[in-house]
């Protein structure tokens, strides 16, 4: 397993309509995810957060605030405990997935992904270190929380990256 930097933030759930706008001021809980990504970045300069860790209720949220179909269901779910195994647990999900009648959302754009295809999707730059936001539920997290966090290097250059065969759908 992967150590990992990570920040937890807090909200309160009922602050948010169920189109996920807050009550207050109609900025949508992407927005305040987005939000929680800056302050990831600032306590942390030469990092961006690459997992969010919540729970199923805050995934929905999250969902609703993208205008979500419903049955796009936001998040992999952890099979290795409270943490992301990169290489198991994509596997394991997606041979859920594929048994599944929804389509299961694997991660968002993220906050610092500012270039976009002519189709709308964010174009990786490798070597920005941006990359999109992977989302994980952790049922175990009260709801109003949700962990940002990257995986550490403990000066182990020789390690190889990560890469999983995720699978690649398409939704018109």
């Amino acid at each position: 397993m992967e150590k990992e930097l990570s920040e937890r933030y807090h909200f309160n759930p009922v602050d948010f309509d169920e189109n996920g706008c807050r009550l207050t001021d109609g900025k949508t809980f992407r927005d305040v995810v987005k939000d929680f990504e800056h302050s990831f970045h600032k306590a942390h300069t030469t990092e961006y957060a690459l997992n969010m860790y919540a729970n199923a209720q805050t995934m929905r949220l999250l969902a609703k605030s993208n205008n979500a179909e419903p049955f796009m269901i936001y998040g992999m779910d952890l099979h290795s405990g409270h943490h992301f195994d990169p290489e198991g647990d994509p596997f394991i999900n997606k041979s859920i997935d594929e048994h599944s009648e929804n389509v299961l959302v694997y991660g968002i754009d993220s906050a610092y992904m500012t270039d976009f295809d002519e189709f709308g999707n964010p174009i990786i730059d490798d070597d920005s270190g941006i990359y999109p936001l992977t989302l994980l539920v952790d049922n175990a997290m009260p709801d109003g929380e949700v962990r940002l966090s990257t995986p550490t290097i403990d000066g182990d250059d020789d390690l190889e990256p990560v890469t999983s065969d995720v699978p690649q759908k398409e939704y018109v």
